[in-house]
């Protein structure tokens, strides 16, 4: 007899297993309690392969013959079962037609079994799967209660699986999105609730290094100056503050607000870092790697630049955009970063009326009728935001 408690105990499990994928093993078995079938598979073909397979109760090689059972000849009759629907397979086929049909030969009975009960929970063009319990060579057959407890399960395995692909898709987005914040030539240092860092980019990751003005920790970003990191994590702690949509507004407007840009000191002759605190929203996904994952919201940002850092200019945009020669490209690069013209003429080489030929092409190709309007189109146009993989 099927206990209530049991089929809602199932139903916990299979939920636990669409948030942690790990969990699958115990959630089928929870399942196969419910149903009575001591053998179990949930087994998903994408594009005619087995793609996420968990089983209980079956040895490794017996699931294989009857994945390849699946893959290369499925039976008609589970084809035909509409989603969302269990059907007993002694509803369908005759026992002695089900003893000379291949999956059967290739897989069940070398399986040691012989009736089962088969649901299909997705049906697309390029995606099946398929939940089946199976009962011992002898056993007896699934009853009608035993199906009626598969059929209260069925509708939760498929949302299970719907949650769960969806989390897969995020975790890929999410992942896209990290891998294209580890190539800025920005420091980005996502924070969660607590200011613990949970995400660290390769720039960030350099400047805190040394050690000096930026010091990444586990739980905790800091500065090298006690004064400093108050007033950093006061930022941070405002921008987390603006996530909190249960705080009055006019609360929020009336307190004193919290710097949103912070300057970290470094060692002379060093330049201090500029730090930029922004909210951010990233939900909650697993960081890091292994079994010590742990999930995790960002719910701010640092942005961490470099005041002494030399500008990061793309010569080839100069030259593509504005249809520049590489040397008067060279030469508006060398204005912006703050030479004189006389101190271009040098560094390239170059006679200063030379030097002046070239500016007059350049202001003239880019629109532009002051040298300061240059940099400043200069600046706006070529700053390189990526790094190339040589730059690291």
């Amino acid at each position: 007899m099927v206990h209530v408690d049991d089929i809602h105990a199932a139903v916990r499990h299979v939920y636990q297993a669409a948030l942690a994928p790990d969990e699958w093993h115990a959630a089928l078995g929870s399942v196969v309690k419910v149903i009575g079938g001591p053998k179990a598979m949930l087994n998903e073909l994408t594009g005619g392969a087995t793609g996420f397979m968990v089983s209980a109760g079956l040895e490794p090689d017996c699931v294989s013959r009857l994945n390849r059972e699946f893959e290369s000849r499925m039976p008609g009759w589970i084809d035909a079962i509409p989603v969302g629907a269990s059907v007993r397979q002694s509803a369908v086929i005759a026992d002695a037609e089900f003893r000379r049909s291949d999956i059967y030969n290739e897989a069940v009975r070398p399986a040691g079994g012989f009736y089962g009960v088969v649901a299909s929970l997705v049906r697309t063009p390029l995606r099946q799967v398929y939940f089946t319990v199976g009962r011992e060579l002898g056993a007896p057959d699934f009853s009608n209660q035993d199906v009626d407890a598969m059929n209260l399960i069925v509708p939760h395995l498929i949302n299970a699986l719907e949650v769960g692909s969806r989390l897969a898709r995020a975790n890929v987005q999410v992942q896209s999105a990290l891998d294209v914040l580890d190539c800025v030539s920005v420091g980005v240092v996502l924070f969660d609730m607590a200011l613990r860092p949970v995400f660290v980019n390769r720039c960030a990751e350099a400047l805190a290094s040394s050690g000096d003005g930026l010091v990444l920790r586990k739980n905790a970003v800091t500065a090298t100056k006690h004064a400093e990191t108050l007033a950093l994590q006061q930022a941070m702690a405002k921008s987390v503050g603006l996530h909190d949509l249960k705080r009055d507004a006019g609360e929020r407007v009336m307190r004193n607000p919290a710097p949103m840009r912070c300057y970290l000191s470094r060692d002379p002759p060093r330049r201090p870092l500029v730090v930029r605190v922004m909210p951010f929203c990233m939900r909650e996904r697993s960081w890091g790697s292994g079994d010590s994952r742990e999930s995790k919201s960002a719910c701010g940002v640092l942005l961490v630049t470099e005041a002494d850092r030399p500008l990061n200019l793309d010569l080839n945009v100069l030259v593509e955009t504005f249809q520049l020669t590489r040397r008067e490209a060279q030469l508006a690069m060398l204005l912006t970063r703050g030479c004189d013209l006389a101190e271009a003429a040098s560094m390239l080489a170059i006679g200063i009326g030379t030097a002046r030929g070239y500016l007059k092409e350049v202001l003239s190709k880019t629109s532009t009728h002051r040298q300061a309007e240059l940099v400043a189109l200069v600046l706006r146009s070529s700053l390189q935001v990526f790094e190339c993989a040589d730059d690291r």
